[in-house]
């Protein structure tokens, strides 16, 4: 194109290019158009809403002409970067920050414009308990989406009224879904991963009354399940991934009877359970699991595995 040559490209209409190139990351369109012509380097300057990612191993030539209009930024393993130029961030997601990005992304002035921080990969750091108590303290007051990993509660929060939705992953400490929802009385959608069994204690004398959505992952007790559920009496949708350790009728009968008690707004259950025992004494229980409440009635499935184990699942909703 720069030898004054036609291409096909060029005779295209502006806007169509324009909705083209929409659907590229800003690396790819400058690396693609950007010094062609004066045209298509016009173009390339005038897009906005662009997303980029950043690694330490990549040249931003000529891509930094563009850091101001990057609205979703991700960053992984990035040594030096240059927050300051990112202005209009809305979306951040950064893996593995140091402890001095980490720092300075506590700083509000950088991201006035945030609405949805991911940062993962910092459990080993002196620095994420501070990070943690920033974020869950109206650190960011614009952030409605926030997804974490290893979340560290040694140090007290505050209230962060902004949150609507969080997903909190490798979660080791029984105290953080309480902690949590004390911090964000206005969430909604909560997703709780859990790294190994733990016991969640009975919470306070509190409820949550905004959360709608819950899904967990990991192996919860009966008990457990009950001290979860008990305080979220506007919860509409649940949803649970584990295994079961008690027997599935005991365990499906005191799940029914929790569901029954502090859930009177549920409308959707969906579970995906592996449970290791004799798969005809299990179908056997069918009839009697299914009664113990309306979203188990004709949706649970069971599949059987290899080694013993057993699939419980609810079947799809179409």
């Amino acid at each position: 194109m720069s030898d004054g040559s036609v291409s096909t490209m060029e005779m295209l209409p502006n806007e169509l290019i324009l909705n083209i190139c929409r659907h590229f990351t800003a690396r790819e369109l400058y690396r693609a158009f950007y010094g062609l012509n004066r045209r298509f380097s016009s173009i390339a300057d005038n897009i906005s809403d662009l997303h980029l990612t950043i690694t330490n191993n990549e040249s931003h030539e000529p891509v930094w002409l563009a850091f101001s209009r990057v609205i979703k930024l991700k960053i992984e393993n990035a040594k030096q970067i240059d927050l300051y130029r990112f202005s209009n961030i809305r979306s951040l997601t950064w893996i593995r920050p140091s402890a001095v990005q980490l720092q300075k992304l506590c700083s509000f002035t950088y991201f006035a414009y945030l609405e949805q921080l991911r940062v993962y990969d910092i459990y080993d750091m002196p620095s994420a308990a501070h990070f943690h108590q920033f974020v869950f303290s109206n650190g960011f007051p614009r952030v409605r989406i926030l997804s974490l990993s290893h979340i560290n509660i040694s140090s007290p929060w505050a209230i962060s009224l902004c949150l609507r939705a969080i997903n909190a992953q490798n979660v080791s400490d029984p105290h953080l879904y309480e902690r949590i929802l004390i911090s964000c009385p206005n969430l909604t959608r909560l997703d709780f991963h859990m790294l190994r069994c733990i016991e969640i204690p009975m919470p306070v004398s509190f409820q949550h009354v905004n959360l709608k959505r819950l899904h967990c992952t990991g192996t919860l007790s009966s008990r457990s399940l009950e001290n979860i559920l008990a305080i979220v009496p506007g919860l509409m949708q649940f949803n649970i991934n584990g295994s079961i350790r008690e027997q599935p009728l005991v365990y499906f009968e005191r799940l029914g009877n929790t569901l029954n008690v502090f859930l009177p707004h549920l409308n959707r259950f969906d579970c995906n359970f592996l449970f290791t025992g004799q798969y005809a004494d299990l179908i056997k229980t069918r009839s009697f699991l299914e009664k113990f409440h309306p979203c188990f009635k004709h949706r649970m499935k069971f599949t059987k595995l290899s080694y013993g184990r057993i699939r419980i699942h609810t079947k799809s909703i179409i």
